[in-house]
């Protein structure tokens, strides 16, 4: 082939092709696909519930239900024993979720849309509370600004309690927002089904949350906030019953089952790895408590000789006697798998539920901050709590076992037994108010005295380390036994 035939032909396959563009109006674009997320809010929306609540339920079995002490571990202890480590998987999820849902906050801000406005609030001030409750002061103020017009790739660390005023206002700019007339509705939402008057509910109780994690720092900013919430019902309405809980309902097949699941495909083996803690075990049979048969499985041993027990794992036993511990696995209870499976609202990823409201109500009326009467609360939370696990309650529980002494202590316990599986919230009341009592470190601890937070990602000391160094120099040394701000010490 000559010089001159090649340039021909050439030519010839050019001319072709910008005939064929000439010729055909050619399109990648899908029009079944979105092509601006402004137009489109709904789906950052779902994103954000669904992996920022994946994430929570996945680490509260793997690591809050270990340090609240309602579970154990019989095999790779480490955990238990208060090796905690940056847990930078939780801290990286939660701010990639956060970021969304600024983008999402910002989109409705952009479009007057005051509903996608206070839900993104919202979502930001559930995350940013577990994020400064577990790590103590983060990013705040000018996190998730990477892609802002004017960046912020090393955000400062705010101080906990600017964090915590931050989110008692943005909670109520969040009910303030749902307050209006013929407010738009909204897509996407797999927590509320676009039910505002839930997700208003859900702000203030989240309000008194936050508020009452202040009882032993500033005592009168959470008696103010609480006794402002309880005293302006109508103005700001929180759960009444177990039909306003903030849950994320899974369904029953691979990807949207629930994280620890087979459906899911967790491991069996992965599960069979955690027990029933010998602490939970304990409170629940000190007030004979039937929500313990329903919690944990006989022990395979005691199935066997025809005697079905329930035995739980002390927390904090090294590997090998661990495994060995009352004789092994067949004399350990491990939690009942019908309860991750099929029993009602098993399958549910938790963020708050009404019991939780109740017994804040009634710590407020113990401590007289207000004038409701503690017991009835009391009462409340505790048959809610049998309710959502559809658990019938003795007739005689309230009056006997369980029976309210008007002490923080039993309001406190039974509070933490409703608190089973949410996030971390256990272990943060706990150090909160120092009960249950017999939460302590176990025999093989690194530790004496029952931690505090986590450390912070290891990558932060070399990719931000001038905000890292100021927080630490405010905060404590970057360690797991530096209490927190608000911490009951």
């Amino acid at each position: 082939m000559n010089n001159k035939f090649f340039s021909i032909l050439l030519f010839a396959l050019a001319l072709i092709a910008f005939s064929a563009c000439e010729t055909f109006d050619v399109s990648n674009e899908n029009p079944d696909v979105a092509t601006s997320i402004d137009n489109n809010p709904e789906l950052l929306l779902t994103g954000i519930e669904r992996d920022a609540v994946n994430r929570m339920v996945g680490a509260s079995w793997s690591e809050g239900n270990l340090m609240a002490q309602y579970g154990a571990r019989i095999v790779f202890t480490s955990f238990d024993l208060f090796d905690w480590g940056d847990q930078s998987g939780a801290w990286d999820r939660l701010y990639l979720s956060i970021r969304d849902a600024k983008a999402l906050e910002e989109i409705a801000i952009n479009n007057s849309n005051g509903s996608y406005e206070a839900v993104s609030l919202i979502l930001q001030s559930w995350m940013f509370q577990i994020l400064t409750d577990m790590w103590g002061d983060v990013p705040f103020s000018s996190a998730a600004l990477a892609n802002a017009e004017e960046p912020v790739f090393g955000p400062a660390y705010d101080a906990q309690e600017d964090i915590y005023n931050s989110l008692l206002e943005n909670l109520k700019r969040a009910n303030t927002l749902l307050t209006g007339d013929n407010l738009p509705s909204i897509k996407g939402d797999i927590i509320f089904d676009g039910d505002l008057a839930k997700w208003r509910k859900f702000a203030n109780s989240l309000r008194l949350r936050v508020a009452m994690r202040l009882s032993e720092i500033n005592d009168a900013t959470a008696k103010a906030e609480i006794t402002d919430v309880f005293t302006n019902a109508a103005q700001y309405p929180v759960m009444e019953s177990n039909e306003d809980n903030a849950t994320l309902v899974y369904l029953s097949s691979f990807p949207n089952a629930h994280p620890i699941s087979e459906a899911n495909r967790y491991r069996v083996g992965s599960y069979n790895e955690y027990r029933i803690s010998e602490t939970l075990e304990g409170i629940l049979r000190d007030y004979n408590d039937p929500r313990l048969d329903f919690f944990a499985d006989p022990t395979a041993n005691s199935v066997s000789e025809g005697n079905p027990m329930i035995s739980g794992m002390q927390n904090g036993i090294v590997d090998g006697p661990a495994y060995e511990y009352k004789g092994g696995d067949a004399f350990l209870s491990k939690f009942n798998i019908d309860f991750f499976h099929f029993q009602p609202n098993s399958n549910e990823g938790r963020l708050m539920t009404y019991s939780e409201v109740a017994f804040i109500f009634a710590e407020a009326a113990q401590r007289g901050w207000i004038t409701g009467n503690a017991e009835t609360f009391y009462n409340a939370g505790v048959t809610a709590n049998f309710d959502y696990w559809n658990v019938d309650m003795p007739a005689d529980y309230l009056t006997a076992t369980a029976s309210f002494d008007n002490t923080l202590e039993i309001i406190a316990n039974q509070k933490y037994i409703a608190l089973f599986y949410i996030d971390f919230q256990g272990f943060i009341e706990f150090k909160r108010t120092g009960f249950p009592t017999t939460i302590q470190p176990g025999p093989d601890a690194f530790y004496s005295t029952y931690p505090s937070r986590f450390e912070y990602p290891s990558r932060e000391q070399a990719l931000n380390v001038e905000s890292y160094n100021a927080a630490i120099a405010r905060q404590g040394a970057d360690e797991i036994t530096t209490p927190v701000w608000w911490e009951n010490k």
